[in-house]
């Protein structure tokens, strides 16, 4: 798994829907994207829109979704998923799973722990050094 591997979204196939307001596609390496979105013309991204399809098949615009976090889509039972830096210049979400991979191929005093964040009860998972 490496930053120029990160697939594209015309690449993705998307679970969600505008009565849920979530999108989320997973790739088979472990990358994740998201948006949240529940119709209409909205200000994420500027308004950018994003064409993006469903595991269905169809076709969705996303007119100016927003880019959420992992916690709102691991409390809906999505991933679960973490948000990562990929580089100095880059940022987006893995699995856990390929966290944890890499975790254990790269950091050997780490470990990923899982934790609560915000009112809502969040669950994340965030790396911690521990003892070895």
């Amino acid at each position: 798994m490496t930053a120029e591997d990160i697939p594209t979204i015309d690449e993705l196939q998307y679970e969600g829907s505008v009565e849920e307001g979530l999108w989320y596609a997973e790739s088979d390496d472990g990358f994740v994207s998201y948006f949240a979105w529940d119709g209409g013309q909205q200000d994420g991204y500027s308004g950018r829109h994003f064409d993006i399809t469903t595991v269905d098949g169809e076709d969705v615009t996303l007119k100016g979704p927003w880019s959420s976090r992992a916690g709102v889509f691991n409390k809906r039972g999505y991933g679960p998923v973490m948000d990562v830096r990929y580089n100095s210049t880059r940022a987006g979400a893995i699995t856990v799973d390929a966290a944890e991979e890499a975790v254990d191929e790269y950091l050997e005093d780490v470990e990923l722990e899982r934790t609560v964040k915000f009112s809502n009860d969040e669950p994340y998972w965030v790396p911690t050094r521990v003892e070895g």
